[in-house]
């Protein structure tokens, strides 16, 4: 029996060698090269997938586990056909590390000031300027799952004031933790940086708006590593423009490829990068997504699992 690999728009190639090394008695169909998915739709089994076209899916009967690959759920959350199997999100230590040294780097890029010492440079300007002690600057984590507990610790172990807020009570060593709607607030005062980990759901579409960056204290900074759509744009831009915020680092936005026609480029306190704080990365990935395999092979459950919204919804 066989593997349907399609990991739409990004490298299928070290994929499909990795799983092919890693799962010898798989055949592994790249889906880009299928002329037709009716000449193996029998063979499938398992669907490694990223951004698969919606209603495809149905078209295996003897599919058995559906593995993502990426920790967002955002494109097979808006498929409402996909077969009630179990559905594996990829979450790679090496990418949550990954991420956390990004975030850790522009925290202390903006706690240090070096691109105002950048600027400098190219005046010929001598100038040092004071800081705060890192413990008194204060970095706020929305969101504190996988990722948003792996960027907190690393933070908080670099000496950082760190808090975090999730919809649901959570516990960290040497982490404040606000949870619920009602701690919200209390989580933003006196944030110097806000770093956005929440993932994309009809909760967090739009989550940080005008409402809550007037919350923030006047130049708070902000860090998003999560999806674009958890921001809207319009208030984002019209808080840099007037001072309430005063730089925001950005490596995920609501439309990928970020449009040449955007402000974020040209924007003087935007830094925009291309959606590489943490790559996933088929060398260190393939090995978990072939043990999730295994784990349904032997009748075992793989993790973590993903409750697709359509599914909790018909449970309620």
């Amino acid at each position: 029996m066989s593997i349907l690999l399609n990991n739409n728009g990004y490298d299928n190639q070290t994929w499909y060698e990795q799983l092919t090394m890693l799962l010898p008695e798989k055949t592994v169909y790249r889906y880009d090269q299928l002329s037709s998915v009716d000449m193996v739709a029998d063979e499938i089994e398992y669907a490694v997938i990223w951004n698969h076209p919606a209603g495809d899916l149905q078209c295996y009967p003897n599919l058995k586990g559906i593995l993502l690959l990426g920790a967002g759920t955002e494109h097979i959350d808006q498929d409402l056909t996909v077969p009630d199997l179990p559905i594996v999100r990829l979450v790679d230590p090496e990418v949550l590390k990954d991420m956390a040294l990004y975030t850790l780097y522009w925290v202390m890029n903006l706690h240090r000031q070096y691109d105002t010492y950048r600027e400098q440079q190219s005046q010929r300007v001598w100038q040092r300027h004071d800081i705060c002690a890192p413990q008194d600057y204060k970095v706020t984590v929305l969101g504190l799952g996988a990722v948003g507990k792996e960027v907190a610790n690393r933070l908080q172990l670099n000496g950082f004031n760190v808090s975090g807020w999730d919809r649901f009570e959570q516990q960290l060593d040497g982490v404040t933790c606000y949870a619920g709607p009602d701690q919200l607030g209390a989580s933003l005062q006196s944030t110097d940086v806000l770093v956005n980990c929440l993932p994309v759901t009809p909760d967090t579409i739009g989550f940080i708006d005008s409402t809550l960056l007037n919350q923030l204290p006047q130049s708070a900074a902000l860090i998003n590593i999560s999806r674009g759509d958890v921001i809207r744009d319009v208030d984002l831009l019209a808080a840099l423009d007037r001072g309430q915020l005063s730089h925001a680092v950005l490596d995920a936005f609501s439309i990928e490829p970020l449009p040449e026609y955007s402000r974020f480029w040209r924007h003087p306190n935007v830094t925009v990068t291309p959606h590489m704080s943490g790559a996933t990365y088929a060398r260190s990935a393939a090995r978990l997504i072939a043990d999730n395999i295994l784990r349904i092979e032997n009748g075992e459950e793989p993790f973590p699992l993903h409750q697709h919204p359509a599914r909790i919804a018909a449970s309620a």
